[in-house]
Parts: C-alpha cells; sequence; structure tokens
C-alpha cells in the first residue's frame, strides 16, 4: 500500500487521508458482498432441506392415511356403508394404532372425532369423511376450531329436522282434529 499511496501524498497530505478511507470502504464493501453471498447461499439450501423434509413428510402422511382408509374400508360395514364404532375402534387399536400414532393423534382424540361426526347417534359414520376429520385434527387451532363448529351445526341441523318431523307427524294432526271438532261444534249449533 505504501508504494500506491507515495504518488497521492506528493500531491497534498489530506490524499493520504481519502486514500485510506477509499480503501477502508472497499474491504468493508467486498466483505459485505461476500457475506451477503454466502448468507443468500446458506438460506437457499437451507429452504431446499426444510421444502424437501416437508415434502417426504406430507407424501408419507398420505401414504398413511390411504393404509387407513383401506383399513377401514376392509372392516364390515353397514347397509349405508358407514363403518361402526366398534369395527372403527378395533382397527385403531389394532393395526391402525401405529397409523393414529404417526399422524400424532390419541386414541382419545379419535373416539371424539367419532362422537363429533355422528350427528344422528347411529354409532356409525362414512370412512372417508373420517378420514378428512383425522386431517383437519391434523391442521392448526383455528382449522380444528372451524371443523369442530362444522360438526356441531350439522348436530343441530340434524336435531331440528327430526322435531320438524316430529311436529309434523304428530302436533298438526292434533291441531286438524282439535279444529275440525269445533267447525263440526259450530255447525251443529246452527
Amino acid at each position: 500500500w505504501g508504494q500506491l499511496l507515495k504518488p497521492f501524498e506528493a500531491m497534498s497530505s489530506w490524499n493520504r487521508l481519502l486514500f485510506v478511507i477509499y480503501i477502508v470502504f472497499l474491504i468493508f464493501g467486498v466483505m459485505n458482498i461476500l457475506s451477503a453471498v454466502y448468507m443468500d447461499t446458506l438460506l437457499h439450501a437451507s429452504t431446499l432441506e426444510r421444502d424437501t423434509r416437508l415434502s417426504e413428510r406430507t407424501t408419507k402422511e398420505k401414504f398413511q392415511l390411504r393404509q387407513l382408509r383401506m383399513m377401514l374400508k376392509s372392516q364390515p360395514l353397514n347397509e349405508e356403508g358407514l363403518i361402526q364404532r366398534k369395527h372403527l375402534l378395533a382397527v385403531l387399536t389394532g393395526e391402525g394404532a401405529g397409523l393414529l400414532k404417526g399422524f400424532g393423534l390419541q386414541l382419545p382424540v379419535a373416539k371424539a372425532l367419532f362422537r363429533m361426526l355422528d350427528v344422528e347417534d347411529s354409532r356409525a359414520v362414512e370412512v372417508d369423511e373420517y378420514i378428512n376429520g383425522l386431517v383437519h385434527l391434523k391442521g392448526n387451532a383455528t382449522t380444528i376450531h372451524m371443523a369442530s363448529l362444522m360438526y356441531q351445526s350439522k348436530r343441530m341441523l340434524f336435531k331440528m329436522q327430526r322435531i320438524s318431523a316430529l311436529v309434523e307427524d304428530r302436533v298438526v294432526p292434533l291441531l286438524l282434529g282439535k279444529d275440525l271438532k269445533l267447525l263440526e261444534a259450530v255447525s251443529v249449533e246452527d
């Protein structure tokens, strides 16, 4: 650096200071660029590794879901094509226990999902609906809460339909029968 500095010193003593400041900024700039390139390469490699792991995990979970679906479909289904609670529990406590654990779910949660899906209290649910419910349980808290609200509204709708049918079948005929008796009583008096 000394050889490069001599021509600048000959012109002015301030040039020496400017030259040193220039070299310092140049060194810091190069170091900053090298650090940025290193960090960018590191972040890119990290992102690729994370994406690869996520893809592998997703593929593994899809395979496990297909396996569980096949296990459930191999069980005896009722005449409507629904799996009964006892057959579902036989799979989840038997050969499907490892798959359930692989999803990060426990048996009490799987039982609660069955109760939530069984809106008609028939002790039977659709296999695909149950598998979709398991997928929702793997999501974040908002997804789980939304699924819970959806199934609760289905249960309420089913109960309202039962009440409506009961009213139509029993209450309306009683009211019509009383109205007819009132009309007969009024017409007899006239």
